[in-house]
């Protein structure tokens, strides 16, 4: 999303350009083969073309496209953005990175950047600072850092290469329509009913989740160190920002071929912002779109519980009883066994979940010292399970949050490394973003918030570590509708 200055920022800009042009003058080139770019700075427009980079001499190849809509009639007349990452390993069925240059970002292509080596796959042996590019307005200004061996780029030409990425994510909507049954809309009542049920049979047992003294699923997911971890915060009945995720990256092949798990870490229901609050139609339908994955994928799919995970009448927002009224719609247009699936649901959820990578549940870290038994068995701490899913961090008017301390004990507790990410949701610092890393100074402490109007942020697993991603919303539900099964 665009930031509250963005309008200031660009007036500078316009300012220092108009001010300042012979700064940025540099040679506009039309490049239409393989093209050796020279140590001075050289403008390319690529609207019609991709491009594809090779930084020599490891001859690595890169590709830099054009950030394009699904929904072609929304496309704007010109890329405001471009997205450049490695094609070997971006559709190759595992998760990977990219690099997004927006109007103004720059980047600087080198082998010692540890995040360019495992997006890009760049070798370490690659000088520290071979290629800069920049995004000017949509046009793209290229400037070679090394004398020799100095990089190439070169349009891709082939109508298979020229939309290759719009098309791969095209294809995905297929599968996507196929999990889901078809159209993306409300179940009927029956169809819901069993789905629902078929749940609560998997939540009975669920995998990964050590059991209580009760013998019941405990209040924990242990997920195996080798899973690559997908996470999606809040999603606050925007069922298109599921999609969206979905039709990105290769998420959903991932999923498809077993090797990662996707985390929703709660909230999916009742919706926010300037919406209609009272509106509860696209709860129901987030829930069904969140239980199809579920039933699709029982063993990767795992949902957390959050606070709004309810029928409480604490559950409020602008005056709205949201909880109260999420309950009345479900027995209004699903009968009352429905509403106490539902209900059944909410009490079988998790609350944590962690691998050796990261920790994340909610809303906050416990603020009294527990040990891991405590969280398997939290069904007999209804404190604990208050805090999880309703705390925030700690505030001179918040006395009660949580603080450094406690997300290092939780971490210790867990027998987790102290530089893993802790990841929540519930608590959005700004309305002008989906994510924020390193929250109130705490390192590699981050919030996820994912129901954002313009942005859905995502937490991928690429290697060892964690990393944020955010991608354009989309009316994803509308395109897979249009299309015949």
């Amino acid at each position: 999303m665009v930031s509250s200055d963005s309008s200031v920022k660009k007036s500078l800009i316009k300012f220092f350009r108009d001010t300042f042009s012979d700064l940025s003058a540099c040679e506009v080139v039309d490049v239409k083969e393989s093209y050796r770019l020279p140590s001075s700075k050289v403008k390319v427009n690529i609207t019609d073309h991709p491009f594809q980079l090779n930084l020599f001499p490891d001859a690595k190849t890169l590709h830099l496209y054009p950030e394009r809509t699904l929904d072609e009639s929304e496309e704007s007349t010109g890329p405001s953005s471009f997205v450049l990452f490695d094609p070997d390993s971006y559709y190759n069925n595992r998760v990977s990175g990219f690099f997004r240059l927006k109007d103004q970002d720059e980047i600087i292509l080198g082998g010692k950047d540890s995040q360019q080596r495992a997006f890009l796959n760049i070798s370490k042996n690659t000088p520290a600072r071979k290629l800069r590019i920049v995004n000017d307005a949509g046009e793209l200004i290229f400037k070679s850092l090394v004398n020799s061996p100095q990089s190439c780029i070169a349009p891709l030409l082939k109508d298979k290469k020229v939309n290759q990425l719009f098309n791969w994510r095209q294809k995905k909507l297929g599968r996507i329509r196929k999990i889901f049954g078809g159209p993306i809309s409300l179940l009927p009542p029956e169809e819901a009913l069993t789905l629902i049920r078929d749940v609560n049979l998997i939540l009975e047992d669920e995998a990964l989740r050590p059991k209580d003294t009760q013998g019941r699923p405990g209040g924990v997911i242990h997920l195996p160190d080798d899973s690559t971890v997908i996470m999606l915060g809040d999603l606050h009945a925007k069922p298109d920002n599921l999609l969206t995720m979905l039709s990105h990256n290769s998420y959903l092949e991932a999923l498809e071929e077993g090797t990662a798990t996707l985390l929703l870490l709660g909230d999916a229901v009742h919706p926010e912002g300037d919406v209609a609050l009272d509106e509860m139609e696209s709860s129901m339908l987030m829930m069904d779109l969140i239980l199809k994955l579920k039933v699709r994928f029982p063993r990767q799919v795992f949902y957390l519980r959050g606070n709004h995970d309810s029928f409480s009448e604490e559950i409020a927002k602008g005056g709205i009883p949201q909880g109260l009224l999420w309950e009345q719609e479900l027995i209004n247009s699903r009968g009352n066994e429905y509403r106490d699936e539902m209900a059944r649901l909410y009490n079988q959820l998790p609350y944590l979940v962690y691998s050796k990578h990261f920790v994340s549940c909610h809303a906050a870290a416990p603020t009294t010292s527990i040990e891991l038994d405590n969280l398997i068995n939290i069904m007999q701490q209804p404190k604990l399970i208050n805090e999880l899913i309703n705390n925030r961090l700690q505030r001179p008017n918040r006395p009660a949050g949580y603080t450094k301390g406690d997300v290092k004990r939780l971490k210790k507790c867990l027998g987790v490394n102290q530089s893993a990410p802790f990841i929540v949701g519930h608590t959005p610092l700004s309305n002008d973003d989906t994510i924020w890393e390193n929250v109130d100074d705490i390192k590699n402490h981050h919030i996820l918030y994912s129901s954002d109007t313009q942005w859905v942020g995502v937490m991928a697993q690429i290697g060892d570590k964690i990393y944020p991603f955010r991608y354009p919303v989309e009316k994803v539900s509308n395109t897979i509708n249009s299309t015949s099964d």
